[in-house]
């Protein structure tokens, strides 16, 4: 009787390129969303945000231009929510003894969990109501997701904004001609397709948002949802198979 081969670590499946993917789509999305819907701010670039308010307050906007600081408030609140949130998850894990890496996963799913929550209430906030609220909650997403979702499979990035990939990006395109470096020319093909759908997102993220107005964002709820029921289906369907296969060898 032959004894089962030692597991190999498995991939987490939010680190996969498909839900990358999807979430820098959902990234350009939601900047494209409160910039045409709720008020001109951004909600990712915070440094834009910032930008913005200096000038506001430079130009004599006076209190008004302090509409820029809510996003960036809520940004770095919720960053700070993320890391309280995954150091439990963390010790959760350890104490339950089901190994870090399904700890992360667990961590992940509630994090995708939460977003598409936020969203869905997002969308049904009239467009008339005051911008402070839905952009402080979608700042609150943007956060939470760049604190989740910042590896594939050990290649750092980012969803929700551009300027760290660019830079990576530029650096591996160097390395790839420079050294003749096959991985980092496989790594700069996926800081591509990661720049292209966040461009995508905020594309699509314009024209729905001047046709739906406040309902555009449910499309992300909807989208975050098939991801995660996808994720789920995967992994259940993954485990048949892998328990089918330890039966046939035992």
């Amino acid at each position: 009787m032959q004894a089962p081969s030692p597991d190999k670590p498995k991939s987490d499946p939010f680190e996969l390129l498909p839900a990358i993917l999807i979430l820098g789509f959902a990234g350009g999305f939601f900047d494209a969303y409160t910039y045409v819907a709720r008020g001109g701010v951004f909600c990712n670039a915070q440094t834009g945000n910032l930008i913005l308010m200096t000038l506001g307050i430079c130009g004599g906007e006076g209190i008004r231009a302090l509409r820029y600081l809510i996003p960036v408030a809520f940004f770095v609140l919720a960053n700070i929510v993320g890391d309280i949130t995954y150091r439990a998850a963390k010790k959760r894990a350890e104490k339950k003894g089901i190994g870090l890496q399904e700890g992360r996963f667990l961590y992940q799913s509630a994090i995708l969990a939460t977003e598409t929550a936020i969203l869905t209430v997002v969308g049904f906030i009239p467009v008339t109501f005051p911008a402070l609220l839905p952009n402080a909650l979608i700042s609150s997403v943007a956060a939470l997701q760049y604190h989740a979702f910042r590896d594939m499979n050990g290649v750092a990035l980012s969803t929700v904004f551009c300027t760290n990939n660019l830079r990576l990006l530029s650096g591996h395109l160097f390395t790839a001609a420079a050294d003749k470096d096959k991985l980092s020319l496989k790594k700069a093909g996926y800081y591509i397709l990661l720049i292209a759908l966040f461009i995508a997102g905020v594309t699509a993220g314009y024209f729905l948002t001047v046709w739906a107005k406040q309902y555009a964002i449910l499309s992300v709820s909807v989208l975050f949802a098939l991801l995660g029921l996808g994720i789920f289906l995967g992994r259940r369907n993954n485990k048949r198979l892998s328990d089918g296969t330890e039966k046939e060898v035992l």
